[in-house]
């Protein structure tokens, strides 16, 4: 990609910042004020997941069965959805942004996809789940909620996540990016995060300022991890994600967590 010419295809100010899409070879970017990368987009594979943060919020993926309802907070220029579609193609996916110009770039440059499965809805994220809370199940609920200025003020806060549990099937997993570089709020949030699922993980991303955190109703399912060298090589190869190198990274930062699913599974053998 370094030696590609990078050409500039889009430019504007938005909210008093700047937004750019920029091409370099295959790669389509989105920038926001110039520095700021918030996604990119393999234009021969966009089911591929460029950015590190975004393989991580997906890095349950083994231990659950395919999802049949997915929620997508913040569509930035579509690589979730790209992944869940080609993915979990009989999946219903609602896919939430509250900006319409994002949703515009988003279809014009980054071939967002719309059809029968996958329903794009401009609505403030909180608002959307506060109407549909009691009335649909999610299997999976995906949350990437940045502007230009940071974390979505009104996405990251307790009532949202209380309505994400409410949402969530009961072996449903809610997976959030969040930014190191807001240290207050993100202690704050990771408070909220640990109170309302007990299946709470926190994964420092390697080299990047992003903080995943994965979150459900039940422990997280470590023992279904327990793969064959040969079934690691299949789903990896299935999803094009390094399960094995991210689990590693996820263990060293959640000892407790294990320590705390180990005890609970020596008190089942004994009763």
């Amino acid at each position: 990609m370094a030696n590609n010419p990078s050409t500039i295809l889009h430019r504007e100010d938005w909210h008093d910042s700047l937004v750019e899409i920029i091409e370099n070879g295959d790669f389509r970017s989105l920038y926001f004020s110039s520095s700021l990368l918030q996604s990119r987009m393999s234009m021969r594979c966009p089911e591929q997941l460029q950015l590190s943060y975004t393989r991580y919020m997906l890095l349950h993926l083994p231990a659950t069965s395919d999802p049949g309802n997915i929620l997508i907070i913040g569509i930035g220029a579509g690589s979730l959805v790209h992944f869940c579609h080609h993915h979990f193609p009989r999946c219903r996916i609602d896919a939430v942004d509250s900006s319409s110009r994002v949703i515009d770039l988003a279809r014009g440059y980054f071939q967002l996809p719309e059809n029968r499965q996958v329903r794009v809805h401009c609505h403030e994220g909180h608002a959307f789940l506060e109407k549909v809370a009691n009335n649909s199940s999610y299997d999976l609920i995906l949350v990437d909620a940045f502007n230009h200025t940071g974390m979505s003020e009104t996405i990251y806060r307790e009532p949202f996540f209380k309505l994400c549990r409410t949402a969530l099937e009961k072996d449903g997993i809610l997976s959030c990016n969040l930014w190191s570089g807001e240290s207050q709020r993100l202690q704050t949030i990771q408070e909220v995060l640990q109170h309302f699922f007990p299946g709470y993980l926190r994964v420092p991303v390697p080299e990047r300022g992003n903080i995943v955190i994965l979150g459900g109703p039940e422990l997280f399912p470590w023992q279904q991890f327990n793969r064959s060298r040969e079934e690691w090589r299949l789903v990896e190869e299935r999803f094009d994600l390094d399960f094995r190198n991210m689990l590693t990274i996820a263990r060293r930062h959640n000892q407790s967590t294990l320590q705390r699913l180990s005890a609970f599974i020596r008190q089942l053998t004994l009763h």
